[in-house]
């Protein structure tokens, strides 16, 4: 089965449908073409279904398949005039981007015999929720790892909140977090030395 992205699927994820990125750049592509127009302007604000890791000075979680959806901001100065209805608006810069991240964590597991561990498999994803929740309170920027994300440059992320969705599995808790892409940048101060003589 191959696609084009004129024709990409939409995949299904609980009630939110998504396109799949990966479905779509995997399938025999030529990235050098002049055929091939793919970038990341034509994804924002989709929801996309794609994969993303979280990295923290030498610790990773992993997340086969999320959702993320990406939008852009804007940095605007608007300025009142006396007498004049509305504001006077300044674009100063493209702003951070934003990121809206769906996923679940789930405790199924199969054993080396290819057989499902009934136990394990139906015990809430505590220990899958708890380490989640550790890098989603790091008071600091997190590096990510997902093919589409780089479609916008974005390495670095800082999340901004999020929250658990009550469903109906004993062995999986989804969740939502809102991020913001973060640029790591370096402030050099130059300091003039006055010699007085």
């Amino acid at each position: 089965m191959e696609f084009s992205f004129s024709k990409t699927p939409l995949m299904p994820f609980g009630n939110i449908a998504a396109i799949g990125l990966s479905s779509a750049i995997t399938n025999k592509l030529d990235f050098g073409s002049e055929d091939f127009n793919f970038n990341g302007a034509d994804y924002i604000g989709v929801p996309t279904l794609t994969s993303l890791a979280f990295n923290y000075k030498g610790e990773k979680i992993d997340f086969p398949e999320c959702i993320i959806t990406v939008n852009q901001e804007k940095n605007i100065v608007t300025t009142p005039m006396e007498g004049r209805d509305g504001t006077i608006k300044e674009y100063i810069s493209d702003g951070d981007y934003t990121i809206a991240m769906e996923a679940a964590v789930c405790s199924y597991i199969i054993n080396q015999n290819g057989e499902t561990d009934y136990k394990t498999s139906h015990a809430y994803p505590k220990e899958q929720l708890e380490k989640l929740i550790r890098f989603l309170k790091i008071k600091d920027a997190l590096d990510v790892q997902s093919d589409f994300l780089t479609l916008y440059g974005i390495k670095n992320v800082v999340v901004k909140s999020y929250g658990m969705v009550q469903e109906t599995h004993s062995n999986r808790q989804a969740f939502n977090i809102q991020m913001l892409s973060d640029t790591p940048y370096e402030i050099k101060i130059n300091q003039d030395v006055a010699i007085n003589k």
